[in-house]
């Protein structure tokens, strides 16, 4: 399939607000799957791989997964579209964290994050910056 193909038929799936909120949920699904195998990869690249941790790390995803999938439901029963609206809000905040824990496991590994770091740390409600600034000032 040709890329633009392909990219105009991602952009059908997302024409409507459902399915934007459908197309993130799936983006999640693909970043969980990433986040686990990197978290892995990580923790043996660290010395610190553990069955029990694994384990817990897949039920902790499992069961997100389970609650934002409930929430589609939901989102109809709000008046006025907001539903759909808070839909896409929770997930695309919820696709930023997967996204950071990702990255925070590739530098793990040794890998250079820093300009997508920076990126999705501005693109959060609260960034690693701040939270080393109010750090800083506790200490004083």
């Amino acid at each position: 399939m040709e890329p633009s193909i392909l990219y105009a038929e991602l952009a059908a799936l997302a024409d409507t607000p459902e399915g934007k909120a459908l197309y993130i949920l799936a983006v999640i699904c693909a970043l969980m799957i990433l986040d686990y195998i990197t978290g892995t990869a990580a923790a043996w690249y660290t010395g610190t791989l553990a069955s029990g941790r694994g384990i817990s790390g897949i039920l902790r995803k499992l069961c997100s997964m389970m609650v934002l999938v409930a929430c589609i439901p939901i989102a109809p029963l709000v008046p006025a579209e907001a539903g759909t609206a808070a839909l896409i809000v929770l997930y695309a905040g919820y696709m930023l964290c997967e996204a950071r824990s990702v990255l925070k496991n590739l530098g793990k590994l040794g890998i250079s994050i820093s300009p997508l770091s920076d990126f999705l740390d501005a693109l959060s409600p609260t960034n690693s910056k701040s939270d080393k600034n109010e750090k800083d000032g506790d200490k004083q």
